[in-house]
This record gives structure tokens, C-alpha cells and sequence, in this order.
């Protein structure tokens, strides 16, 4: 299981300037992350889409910032702990919790539409 410590970045310091429009016109400069790989070092972006609760954890939507098609997007879900040294760091989740959480997810969202839809009846 890897873990990843997690680093926040402005929009003007990630890399996506190259592509064009795409996922990242989707999102506020608050949302890019860098996670760090722990055991090589190595740094990915993202764009942290959303953060949600289930089961007593608290998980986030990571989705990369290249994806150009917002219909389409892959998801990446990880989970918030505390690390030894008591910072908040990602970990990735094995197959079965990644299914669980994925479908946890759609179930939110499928809710927050429903509410929606609930709204504008009412106006």
C-alpha cells in the first residue's frame, strides 16, 4: 500500500499549460495537489475534485489534470489518515475498499441530485 504525503500547490505552479481546454478549467487553484510518493520520491499532480466521509473515514476525488474530456474523466479515490509524524498524508486503497468507496460515492452524488431536483420543484 503506498502512501503519499500530501502538498498543496497555486494553479500557476502546476504543469498543464500545455494542454488545452480540459479538466483543469473545471477547477479552482485551490483544488491541485502534488502527492509525494513516500517510498520513491516521486511527485504526481492532480486536481483534488472533491472530499467526502464514508463509513468514519474521510476519502478525496483525485482526477488528473491532462484528462481532456470532462464526460470521461477518471477517478481516483484515496484516503485521508495521519502519518507517523502526525501530518495528514493519502493512501492509496486495495481493489475491494477502492469498489466500496467508488460505489459510496456515486450513491452520494446520486443524492445531492436528488435534492437538487427536489429544489427546483419546490421554486
Amino acid at each position: 500500500m503506498a502512501i503519499f504525503q500530501l502538498l498543496y500547490m497555486a494553479e500557476d505552479e502546476h504543469d498543464c499549460g500545455s494542454y488545452e481546454e480540459g479538466v483543469d478549467e473545471l477547477f479552482d487553484e485551490d483544488a491541485y495537489v502534488v502527492l509525494t510518493d513516500t517510498e520513491t520520491g516521486e511527485d504526481y499532480s492532480f486536481i483534488m475534485a472533491d472530499t467526502f466521509s464514508h463509513n468514519g473515514e474521510e476519502y478525496c476525488v483525485l482526477v488528473d489534470p491532462a484528462e481532456s474530456d470532462e464526460d470521461e474523466m477518471s477517478l481516483f479515490f484515496m484516503k485521508f489518515v495521519v502519518g507517523d509524524d502526525g501530518e495528514e498524508v493519502l493512501v492509496g486503497l486495495d481493489d475491494e475498499e477502492d469498489e466500496r468507496v467508488y460505489e459510496a460515492y456515486q450513491t452520494l452524488l446520486d443524492e445531492e441530485c436528488d435534492e437538487e431536483d427536489g429544489e427546483l420543484e419546490e421554486d
